[in-house]
């Protein structure tokens, strides 16, 4: 607000100070209590919120910590005072002000709004939270309250009649660009329809020249965040034109400990654990509405779920727009930023490193967490509501609980997982972040997880990021030359094994592999290999050969082998791979088992590639062409290409498939096939024939049998409407299969980093094996074909006669 001039004649208001202190439920660490007993003037013009980013600002600049504070409290009047008012209404002089919040040993970085680069993706926020908590009056607020920014809002109702949508109309609905109501459906249901089909509606208003600064995704208030956030994270077509920023929870002080505490382990539960729990940013309403003791045992409660989303009071609403936005929850390099930061200067629990479960936020009967009978925590009865100067000593220990009546998941928690001088092998990691991906139940339900890895072959760091079971990872800036190099890794969740994921981990881990001797002269005395091989010319004319050639070179003398496996080696073979023509291959895989990848993976982890394929019994099988009359080798476009089928090869080898055949083939169309077909809605689609030669292991070349398939896409018939109409099922067809020797048994897996489909075949006799899914027009399948007229499969065959085939996976069975 700006600031009020007072006329000549008024009369000289005296601004009236508070004294600060801490509310009795947060542990202080020890430079803390110089603040306790401090005073503050205000301002006229300040509100409470003003207020608080003062003693914010004091703290840091005072006494370098970090504050969050998430109400601010009188205890003459037992109330959390409202943030958007004045503060001089709540506070008179002489008053205490205590501070409810978050404290860390550092100081929290300055917000700033970063501006969106022209034709960058718009950011998208999950706006959830249960029944009533107010979100569509936040909604309303942020419309109405702020002409800077243009935003587009998704609002879904669950029923017949769009209620929240007339509450828009009646109020703010003009004050966005566009709304687009989903009726009666959750949104977590309906997820692959109608939102996909909402912001191609978006999409389409944008390319007619309206830009946007945001997204707004608001869902009912029976909705899991987690299948928005999948779908939005893997659909191709949204992520071309939007990006995920965050989630915030809207979370109403009066009813949210009720809803908790109705049910217990359903999936009610679990649903209204995951609204907070998978949650960016929580706005914590309607604080005016309960005690001062209330809205403690609130926020106490939310922590017990999520230990670090900040938490931004509101009442009737009102929330400063900047506060819904430029989150940054999936910025890697914010993410790399803060992991890095953690590591250097310890958690905030006061952890230098951890590798056993966090304190402070989680429950559990660990002693660095809340609540139960810690004897080094606040347990018992509080004499007071607030922090003194004696009040806070040397009697806490670690952990800390509370005397507030909180009822704590001790289910929910997280720990770390930090090694020095250690690093992961790319492959071996990919096939990791799988598996923790489909985490089964019995090892508990995972939350988020993030880390920040040291990976072999490789000069950047490596940033894993997973909200459940949708992950990501990316390079993220180079190590610095005198940086310790370490893996660190945090887990989140419900109930987690701690033990099965941390020893599951720690065996992608490898020692750090050092060079074996400095430098040796080459050609002159002027002219060093170093020399050409830190210009990146030695790796330029490697390039050439196939991998097994330049691991060959390596083994020439000590500095060969350092200038091809040091870690800016494989920086310039991207490098040199990166400035190949625009629809050329980066690897390459022949029929006779000659690999090039070195392009796109390190050499040991083209090492790992090559003993994974060897193990795991693998055939390649490809089409013939005019260029390759005996099969065309498999291309690789991408690293993410040549990561996904590393990963299932692996997968193979861990498999106990005697008896089975593997064999690793493309579908494949016409370009113009598939031109025709996307360009006619409601038309169908057949591949080339692909023919499997299955040789009898008797040697007798009568008992071999030949089994031709293709794949086809068929219209799917559906009662939605407008662009979800759109459906295709996928199906493998047998041509000729009756006519075999033998009854086999077939899985079909598809070879993708951006999908998975699996086609279980019990008898390969029956004509057409159609997919349980349908796909609609976004699907990654569906963008991939636009892109890439193929489609590449792992298939598994098996005899009837010689027992069960195993399923790689559950949904394989």
């Amino acid at each position: 607000r700006p600031h009020k001039k007072r006329s000549p004649t008024a009369p000289l208001v005296l601004m009236a100070s508070v004294s600060l202190a801490f509310h009795s439920s947060l542990e202080l660490p020890p430079e803390a209590h110089a603040l306790v007993g401090r005073t503050l003037a205000l301002q006229p013009e300040w509100t409470v919120r003003h207020l608080s980013v003062a003693i914010q600002e004091l703290v840091a600049k005072e006494l370098g910590l970090g504050l969050r504070i998430c109400a601010l409290i009188n205890p003459h009047r037992a109330r959390a005072s409202p943030p958007h008012e004045e503060a001089a209404t709540h506070f008179s002089d002489g008053d205490r002000a205590l501070i409810l919040g978050d404290l860390q040993s550092k100081p929290y970085p300055e917000s700033t709004v970063s501006t969106r680069p022209e034709g960058a993706p718009v950011p998208i926020t999950i706006f959830t939270g249960f029944l009533g908590s107010g979100k569509t009056t936040v909604l309303n607020h942020l419309l109405s309250g702020q002409r800077e920014k243009k935003f587009a809002v998704i609002e879904n109702e669950f029923g017949e009649v769009p209620i929240d949508n007339e509450l828009l109309q009646n109020s703010a609905m003009g004050m966005a660009e566009q709304v687009v109501v989903m009726e009666n459906g959750c949104m977590c249901c309906t997820v692959r329809g109608d939102l996909l089909g909402a912001f191609d509606s978006i999409r389409q208003q944008m390319a007619t020249g309206s830009p946007l600064d945001a997204v707004l995704v608001e869902t009912t208030g029976m909705a899991d965040p987690v299948p928005i956030v999948r779908t939005l994270r893997q659909t191709p077509d949204i992520a071309r034109y939007f990006q995920l920023d965050g989630t915030i929870t809207l979370v109403d002080c009066r009813t949210v400990l009720d809803r908790l505490g109705e049910v217990a382990d359903g999936n009610d539960d679990q649903e209204r654990h995951s609204q907070i729990a998978f949650a960016d940013k929580i706005l914590l309403n309607k604080l005016d509405l309960v005690s001062d003791q209330e809205v403690a045992e609130v926020w106490t409660r939310i922590r017990s779920y999520n230990a670090k989303a900040p938490i931004v009071p509101s009442v009737k609403g009102v929330v400063p727009a900047a506060e819904l936005s430029s989150i940054g929850a999936y910025d890697m390099v914010r993410i790399e930023e803060e992991e890095s930061e953690e590591f250097g200067h310890g958690h905030s629990h006061g952890h230098e490193e951890c590798f056993e479960e966090h304190g402070g936020g989680h429950g559990g009967d660990h002693s660095g967490g809340h609540g139960g009978d810690h004897s080094g925590g606040h347990g018992g009865d509080h004499s007071g509501t607030e922090h003194g100067d004696a009040g806070h000593g040397a009697s806490h220990g670690a952990g800390h609980g509370h005397g507030l009546g909180s009822r704590h998941d001790s289910h929910i928690g997280s720990f770390s997982i930090v090694r020095k001088d250690m690093e992961v092998e790319p492959l071996a990691f990919a096939r990791w972040v799988r598996i923790i991906a489909t985490l089964p139940a019995e090892h508990g339900k995972l939350y988020r997880s993030k880390g920040v890895l040291a990976s072999r072959g490789k000069r950047r760091k490596l940033i894993f990021h997973a909200v459940a079971d949708v992950t990501e990872t990316s390079e993220g800036p180079e190590w610095g030359p005198n940086e310790p190099r370490v893996c660190k890794m945090v887990f989140i969740g419900k109930k987690l094994a701690r033990k099965e994921i941390e020893e599951r981990f720690l065996q992608v881990l490898q020692p750090l592999q050092g060079v074996l001797r400095p430098a040796l002269s080459l050609l002159s005395e002027g002219t060093r290999l170093t020399t050409l091989s830190q210009a990146g010319a030695l790796q330029r004319a490697l390039l050439c050969l196939w991998s097994k050639d330049v691991l060959r070179v390596s083994q020439a003398s000590a500095a060969f082998h350092d200038a091809i496996f040091s870690a800016e080696a494989h920086t310039y073979f991207q490098s040199a791979a990166a400035d190949l023509p625009e629809k050329a291959a980066r690897g390459l895989q022949t029929m006779k088992g000659e690999l090039w990848l070195h392009g796109l993976l390190p050499l040991k982890s083209v090492q790992q590639y090559a003993k994974s394929w060897k193990n795991g019994n693998l055939q390649l099988l490809m089409p013939s062409s005019v260029e390759h009359l005996f099969g065309a080798p498999m291309a690789f476009d991408t690293l993410d290409d040549v990561e996904a089928a590393g990963v299932m090869w692996q997968e193979l080898c861990e498999l106990n498939a005697s008896g089975c055949i593997n064999v690793v083939t493309e579908f494949k169309w016409k370009p113009e096939t598939l031109k025709s077909f996307f360009e006619a809605p409601g038309s169908s689609t057949n591949s080339a024939l692909m023919k499997i030669e299955v040789e009898d292991p008797s040697g007798d070349q009568d008992l071999d049998d030949e089994l031709k398939f293709r794949v086809n896409l068929v219209p799917e018939s559906s009662d939605e409407a407008g662009a979800m109409k759109n459906l295709h099922r996928m199906s493998l067809q047998l041509v000729g299969g009756k006519s075999s020797s033998k009854i086999y048994q077939i899985f079909f897996h598809t070879v993708d980093p951006t999908y998975q489909v699996h086609i279980n075949v019990p008898d390969h006799r029956q004509p057409i094996f159609p997919t349980n899914e349908v796909f609609h027009q976004w699907h990654p399948l569906m963008a991939g074909l636009k892109k890439r007229p193929r489609l590449r499969f792992l298939l598994r065959l098996k005899p009837m006669d010689s027992g069960p085939l195993d399923a790689m996976c559950g949904c394989c069975g």
